[in-house]
């Protein structure tokens, strides 16, 4: 079990306004997008628990979605998939994971826009600093479709656990097949998710996803 003494209940990551150049009414920066990249697919896997038997660093996503106004956005779709600790991809022939299905799924927003997911931190592979994906879909429609990241400490004391037999992740932001476009860090900035722990040690990431 890591320690993560870093981390402390109320210890947030993440988000801050002046990055931000797109706003809601109530200042949360509107999510950006981030390619899909290679290794989706829509597997209609309606669940909480996207683990399996995957083995890593427990971790609870909670996420929150909302317009411009701050609204709450019930009934909308999060899809989210992400590689394992060793960095492979569930059901891709060029993974040797044809018909699995670990670590994707989908939930739906509740009354207050939240939905969230049980998983494990995930691993890292060339070319990507580590990520999460997601899909938004509202009405039937993919209104976003983007990565969510982590402040580098956290993800480096992860990386120490056994669990993780590649170590820290060495690609840098710069080195980032999908954002080294980026002539600065302010869409990976507004992307990385709140981490905390709960008050059994549980690490729980946050995100709320705003929607224009």
């Amino acid at each position: 079990m890591l320690g993560l003494s870093f981390i402390g209940s109320t210890f947030l990551l993440g988000k801050k306004k002046e990055i931000a150049t797109l706003l809601t009414d109530c200042d949360d920066p509107v999510t950006p997008p981030v390619p899909e990249g290679p290794f989706y697919k829509n597997e209609k896997l309606n669940r909480v628990d996207i683990t399996e038997h995957k083995k890593g660093t427990a971790i609870e996503y909670v996420f929150k979605v909302e317009d411009k106004h701050c609204k709450p956005i019930e009934g909308a779709i999060v899809d989210i998939w992400q590689c394992d600790s060793d960095g492979h991809y569930s059901d891709f022939e060029q993974e040797k994971t044809n018909n699995q299905t670990w670590l994707r799924g989908f939930q739906k927003t509740d009354k207050n826009g939240e939905c969230r997911f049980k998983s494990i931190f995930p691993g890292w592979y060339p070319l990507r600093i580590t990520h999460v994906h997601a899909k938004v879909h509202i009405n039937n429609t993919n209104v976003l479709t983007t990565n969510f990241f982590f402040k580098k400490e956290i993800e480096d004391e992860i990386f120490k656990n056994a669990l993780y037999p590649k170590g820290p992740n060495p690609i840098s932001i710069a080195d980032d097949v999908e954002l080294r476009v980026d002539k600065d860090t302010k869409r990976h900035d507004t992307l990385i998710m709140n981490v905390s722990k709960d008050k059994n040690g549980n690490l729980i990431g946050t995100y709320t996803i705003a929607i224009v």
